[in-house]
């Protein structure tokens, strides 16, 4: 049976500790303890966890996080498409429609809230000739119309997510998140950035940028996710060792204004790093909200 980690989170309210209720949905893979912290106040976490057993899982994750790039309505947007495999396209809502020239080689089909696109191959001299030629893809998805110049070319199958409209960002973020305690708002936000999967209203980008922390350790943010309606932002951190030994990382490392200026909780993946690893550091901060 796959064991399931139970997280067990710390939380600073009116100057007095609480120790929160034991959640069990976080991956096993994600060997840490994540830690909710005071707004106002960071001190050193509460009841810090003992280092456990380094996972061992690839490093694509650390170099590659997932890139999701939604694409908003309204205004064109170029996206590369290959010109040999089926394209997939997935909106935030119901598909009403999908509009292109057929004469420029395109051909698709929409259902529920996919659309699939194919370029035609052309057959000359016994071999097949493959689309060069960019063409305009209109899609009516969620009552919004987006418009894309698609350009051909020789990769693989490429899946473009669409972005809710603006109206509904705030209220899929505030509906999704209104009946959880700040805690499982955390965790929630947490395994979504380790899983590498978020929705369609959330504001997605990714970084490169080297974060001087102490000489042990090379910090590198990769990602930063905005749940845009809520105030919860993830910061997702590369995080490698410099020295020549073992090193236990701890919580309390990244409680630095180099990192975050208002930290609500920190996770680590690998806890105890040999010379040279890597592990995912994932960073959630409370945002303030536009009155």
């Amino acid at each position: 049976m796959k064991k399931i980690l139970r997280i067990s989170l710390c939380m600073f309210l009116a100057g007095s500790s609480v120790q929160a209720e034991e959640a069990p949905f976080l991956p096993a893979d994600l060997q840490n303890q994540a830690t909710v912290l005071p707004q106002a106040e960071q001190s050193t976490p509460i009841n810090e966890p003992k280092p456990l057993k380094p996972s061992t899982m690839t490093p694509d994750p650390f170099d590659n996080p997932t890139s999701v790039n939604f694409i908003t309505p309204e205004m064109p947007t170029s996206v590369q498409l290959s010109n040999r495999d089926i394209n997939r396209i997935v909106c935030s809502g119901p598909m009403s429609d999908l509009i292109f020239s057929e004469e420029k080689g395109l051909t698709g089909h929409f259902s529920g809230n996919n659309a699939f696109i194919k370029f035609k191959a052309e057959e000359v001299g016994g071999g097949l000739t493959y689309a060069e030629t960019p063409s305009e893809l209109f899609i009516v998805c969620n009552g919004a119309v987006y418009t894309l110049i698609v350009e051909p070319r020789e990769i693989s199958s490429v899946t473009l997510q669409l972005a809710a409209p603006a109206k509904d960002v705030l209220k899929k973020n505030i509906d999704q998140y209104k009946n959880m305690p700040l805690e499982k708002q955390v965790l929630q936000i947490i395994r979504e950035g380790y899983e590498g999967g978020y929705p369609s209203s959330y504001r997605v980008s990714n970084a490169h940028t080297l974060v001087p922390l102490c000489d042990d350790l090379s910090v590198n943010l990769m990602q930063t996710v905005d749940v845009e309606g809520v105030g919860l932002r993830l910061k997702q951190f590369k995080v490698a060792s410099t020295r020549n030994e073992t090193l236990e990382l701890q919580e309390k490392t990244f409680l630095s204004l180099g990192i975050s200026e208002s930290i609500l909780a920190v996770a680590i993946e690998d806890q105890v790093l040999n010379t040279g690893e890597a592990t995912r550091v994932f960073v959630v901060e409370k945002r303030e909200q536009a009155r």
